[in-house]
């Protein structure tokens, strides 16, 4: 890979991060408490349908691109999965739509907006993810600044003829996300990728016997990361999410800017070399987020409140959980990676149900002794993060014995 386009990447990656983190300054300045926890409550029941059933589908298409290439097949091979995705996608909101109808009819654009926003952010992830691992990574990096930029306009414009709410920024963030999909398709249709007159037919078996494992193991990261919102609204703790999402957001996307840029440009390697490549991904990346980690601990009143407001200030410690809660999807998903290409997903099993053993079981023993808090809601998601990644590091470096054959 050439030198510029590494910096080109990492500048742009950096530009984009940036925008995110001005966009939650303004929407943490102009919502409340309450609303904020609306909004990421919303982001959680929509990414529940997308940790169920789509983002095993965006796993098997990625894992299958080179083997297209290869045999000089179209990636159009895949347009029979997706157009079934948008039926089930459908079917799903108008079932949500009834029950919303029947419970509260003052939520139905709400239940609109949350498949929607699920359905185009797997969109938007598995055709970025065509780009980047074909090593298309400028038109990867460039669609997700713009799209940044859109998410910080279009709620600045809307919030000037309509009160800021929840509802709004999710409306906002949503209609962003479906006019860059639309540039990725027109972007992804004039690769020579696309322009294969072969096809490949999948079989639905395969990706069932694919996907069924990763399926179950997106539901628990899902429960592992957002499930405490789920858990607290009920209980009545919404201002409770809105202080920790919000702080804990912000360590989350420092850490999750340094793993995507680092991902765009060595996840490829590792497709290339089939999962060869594992060892010095790993080492590396922890060293990646042992940096962040220092940056982020010393610098965390300062960030939060540059990026956020004085209210917040004093949660700040906040951000560590989200950096190592983060950090633990940046390890899982490059192990992950080595074990869908060798076909061994079923392996995520054993790990999944130690990721929701250990998060439930962390979670009511602080309910039980009276220990939960906004400052120790962070710690069933770290340490359910850290079990899986140990186990699964387990699995590959010693069970499968990945040696590193560069220096063999």
């Amino acid at each position: 890979m050439k030198k510029i386009v590494i910096l080109e990447v990492t500048f742009f990656r950096v530009l984009t991060i940036i925008l995110q983190l001005v966009f939650l300054k303004i929407y943490s300045n102009y919502l409340s408490i309450y609303e904020l926890g609306l909004y990421y409550l919303f982001m959680t029941l929509s990414y529940s349908f997308n940790a169920i059933f789509l983002v095993p589908l965006d796993y098997f298409q990625q894992s299958k691109l080179y083997l297209l290439k290869n045999e000089k097949k179209s990636i159009s091979s895949f347009l029979p999965i997706n157009i079934f995705v948008f039926k089930v996608s459908v079917i799903l909101l108008v079932f949500i739509e009834i029950i919303i109808y029947i419970i509260d009819s003052s939520f139905l654009l709400v239940g609109i907006i949350l498949v929607l926003f699920a359905l185009v952010s797997y969109a938007n992830n598995l055709l970025r993810g065509f780009l980047n691992n074909f090593e298309y990574r400028r038109n990867a990096i460039y669609t997700l600044l713009v799209e940044s930029t859109l998410k910080i306009l279009l709620f600045w414009v809307a919030i000037q003829f309509f009160s800021a709410s929840s509802t709004l920024l999710f409306f906002t963030t949503t209609i962003s996300m479906i006019i860059i999909c639309l540039a990725l398709i027109l972007i992804l249709i004039k690769k020579e990728e696309f322009k294969y007159t072969n096809r490949n037919c999948f079989k639905v078996i395969d990706i069932y016997h694919f996907s069924y494992p990763i399926s179950f193991g997106a539901v628990i990261n899902w429960i592992q990361l957002q499930g405490y919102r789920i858990l607290l609204a009920p209980m009545g703790h919404i201002e409770t999410i809105g202080l920790y999402a919000t702080v804990a957001n912000i360590g989350q996307t420092g850490m999750n800017a340094a793993s995507t840029v680092y991902g765009q440009l060595f996840v490829p390697n590792i497709y290339k070399t089939n999962g060869e490549y594992i060892k010095k991904y790993i080492g590396f990346a922890i060293l990646v987020i042992l940096f962040v980690l220092f940056v982020g601990m010393i610098f965390s009143e300062t960030l939060v409140v540059l990026l956020t407001s004085n209210k917040f200030a004093e949660y700040s410690y906040l951000i560590g959980y989200g950096i190592l809660a983060e950090s633990g999807n940046f390890i899982i998903g490059g192990l992950s990676i080595y074990l869908t290409i060798h076909n061994l997903t079923k392996k995520t099993i054993i790990a999944s149900w130690i990721g929701l053993l250990s998060f439930v079981s962390v979670f009511f023993i602080l309910y039980l002794i009276d220990f939960l808090s906004v400052w120790t809601i962070g710690l069933p998601i770290v340490l359910s993060q850290l079990f899986v990644a140990i186990y699964l590091y387990y699995i590959v470096f010693f069970i499968y014995n990945i040696k590193d054959k560069a220096h063999e």
